[in-house]
């Protein structure tokens, strides 16, 4: 029969074994999952336009909105990339053309905003080939939108799609891509304001503001969004979806709330837009005695927005 002490000896010995081999084990794991690289050389290379993650069906990607100037020529850039674990030593021709039905599957998968327009063919040029050069793994390709061609007042995408690569694999899910585009009118842009409003029995909201500056986007082909402000340079309410509307033949202006159907031009002034100094002068009023309300304002162009 063990004595006490040999028995707790014994006891110590196991469980010091059974400790060291837990450490072992866990030491192999560790170490296992440490060394372990994923395996690149199983990995098929693909040629894609890469847009950082699919959308809607995963099938047909979006770009992000190339914003431009009505009558200003733009360029746009995107990338075709090789993606694989090595560089190629010798050139990737790729081949693009434009599908409608990128586009028509892009906007059947977002029914419910607004359908994009194809972007007409006289609207703009790309490189129908362009080369990812050896030992490198991408090239930018260059759109170059007319603006004048695009009316503002329409959302537009262009479906571009890679067609051969040099017979290289083109990726399914990056393979093609639509470049949303949307036209800033001639009169968007940050403006200069300055002016006088009136609000009867208001002493303290009423009189001279300047040194301010308006974002003025566009809201269709020959209008902009407005937004006016009391002497003190905070927000007028009551005359939400205001616009400064322009008739370009005669450069007049009108100005229009869909929240206010009081809102109309000062009679008495000359709304009107000059395009020589893209300068806005507007004059309007909206309510009635006791609560009228006027202003007069002079928007001058400063930069894009």
């Amino acid at each position: 029969m063990l004595s006490k002490s040999s028995k707790m000896m014994k006891n110590k010995n196991i469980f010091s074994g059974l400790i060291a081999m837990l450490c072992m084990l866990s030491l192999s794991s560790c170490l296992k999952n440490k060394n372990e690289q994923p395996d690149f050389s199983a990995t098929t290379p693909v040629v894609e336009i890469p847009v950082g993650s699919p959308v809607g069906d995963g099938s047909v990607n979006s770009l992000t909105t190339s914003l431009i100037q009505q009558d200003t020529p733009s360029e746009y850039m995107f990338y075709i990339n090789y993606a694989a674990a090595n560089t190629k030593s010798t050139d990737i021709t790729v081949t693009l053309s434009v599908d409608p039905a990128i586009l028509a599957t892009y906007n059947a998968a977002h029914a419910s905003d607004p359908a994009l327009t194809i972007v007409p063919a006289s609207a703009f040029t790309m490189p129908v080939t362009i080369t990812i050069p050896a030992n490198q793994r991408r090239v930018q390709v260059p759109v170059k939108f007319i603006s004048n061609v695009l009316d503002p007042a329409i959302g537009y995408g262009l479906p571009v799609t890679i067609k051969d690569a040099s017979g290289e694999v083109i990726s399914k899910n990056f393979g093609s891509v639509v470049i949303k585009v949307a036209v800033r009118n001639r009169y968007d842009g940050k403006y200069s304001f300055k002016g006088y409003v009136f609000r009867e029995g208001d002493p303290v909201l009423s009189g001279n503001f300047k040194g301010l500056t308006k974002d003025l986007p566009s809201n269709g082909a020959a209008a902009v969004d407005f937004g006016q402000v009391w002497s003190n340079g905070t927000g007028v309410g009551g005359i939400d979806g205001l616009t400064i509307n322009v008739n370009p033949t005669t450069n007049k202006v009108t100005m229009k709330s869909t929240a206010n159907a009081t809102l109309v031009n000062d009679p008495a002034y000359d709304s009107r837009y000059d395009p020589a100094t893209k300068t806005f002068y507007i004059s309007f009023k909206w309510g009635a005695s006791p609560a009228s309300r006027a202003a007069t304002d002079t928007l001058t162009y400063v930069s894009p927005r």
